[in-house]
């Protein structure tokens, strides 16, 4: 009776000793799969931080690139609009140069002529003055009939002397009345101040259309 009992107990010992093999094999089974699917979740995690970084970097990458290729633009604009300045400055430099030319010429008088007549017309005739640089006060400006021509144009009756007074400058007159009150500056280099803007313009137009 006894080894029956004692068989039976180790019958069942065994048993139990077979399902603990069992459920320790799967334990471990299923240790090993979620390890690995831990060690894989950690792999795909650490992949899509680093795809993230990479994007990151990639973006900012392109922003900057953006940031250095808005600026390069802006430089080369500057870097144009300074070449284009220079040429315009060129210009009218070269403009001053052939005034200075013109006082040399047989057609400087004429031109003198015609700034004196609109520099008294815009004072509206009556007694003037014409201030001269010293090389122009020797010409043969023929001022009286410079005055009929001025007295024309306003209605006004117009005398013209030539003051003791000499100007420097490239060419051109200055008129004033006698009281020195009002006075029109129509020398050449007044002449261009005044018109700068508008010649600059008309320069670049005329060097940069396309």
């Amino acid at each position: 009776m006894e080894s029956s009992v004692q068989k039976f107990t180790d019958r069942i010992l065994e048993d139990a000793r077979e399902e603990a093999k069992t459920i320790v094999t799967q334990a471990e089974k299923s240790a090993e799969v979620l390890l690995e699917n831990r060690r894989q979740a950690g792999q795909q995690k650490a992949e899509e931080d680093m795809y993230a970084l990479l994007r990151r970097a990639e973006s900012e990458v392109e922003i900057i690139r953006g940031r250095v290729a808005t600026e390069t633009r802006r430089e080369a604009g500057w870097l144009v609009l300074s070449k284009k300045e220079q040429l315009v400055t060129k210009v009218l430099d070269e403009v001053k140069r052939r005034l200075e030319d013109l006082q040399k010429s047989k057609r400087y008088i004429p031109i003198l002529e015609k700034t004196i007549i609109d520099a008294g017309t815009a004072l509206e005739g009556g007694k003037l003055e014409v201030m001269l640089s010293e090389d122009d006060s020797t010409l043969p400006i023929r001022l009286d009939t410079l005055a009929k021509a001025i007295t024309e144009e306003t209605g006004v009756k117009t005398s013209l002397t030539l003051a003791k007074k000499r100007i420097k400058g490239l060419g051109g007159a200055l008129v004033k009345m006698p009281s020195d009150k009002i006075i029109v500056d129509n020398t050449f280099e007044a002449i261009l101040k005044r018109r700068e803007k508008e010649l600059r313009f008309r320069i670049s137009r005329i060097l940069f259309r396309n």
